[in-house]
């Protein structure tokens, strides 16, 4: 991190993150997801760069989370996208509106074409029994 200095914020206690599950934290101004894999701790950004949905609201399932809007997955160790978004199936839609199927058509169209991007994921480490995050 050339010209970066590393500067930790301490965020939580070990105990309030357990194995196994994440939580949303904002710092310095940033949204930040910090999850708890096996014991070790990874801080990822907290919005998918698809749609914008809080990923702490996802699923975490070992080190893949999983976006709770779309289902695109990433390695939360890494920030690296696995899966871009899941194409989502409505189902029968004939006793809708006509109006609400068309304008949901549109959307599908929209939202089909942004790119989803790897995370940005920032340094953690354990002091004592708080974790800490370096958000720069």
């Amino acid at each position: 991190m050339r010209g970066e200095m590393m500067s930790f914020v301490e965020i939580a206690k070990t105990q309030d993150i357990p194995v196994g599950k994440m939580r949303h934290f904002e710092v310095n101004g940033k949204e930040v997801l910090v999850a708890n894999v096996a014991g070790e701790f990874y801080a990822t950004s907290d919005r998918c760069p698809h749609s914008n949905a809080r990923l702490s609201m996802g699923k975490l399932e070992g080190t893949t989370l999983i976006c709770p809007l779309h289902f695109a997955r990433f390695d939360v160790t890494t920030g690296e996208l696995q899966a871009g978004p899941a194409e989502m199936q409505l189902g029968d839609m004939s006793k809708l509106p006509p109006k609400f199927v068309q304008t949901m058509g549109r959307m599908g169209e929209i939202i089909a074409k942004i790119k989803a991007y790897d995370l940005r994921v920032y340094p953690t480490k354990i002091h004592g029994n708080h974790v800490q995050v370096n958000v720069h």
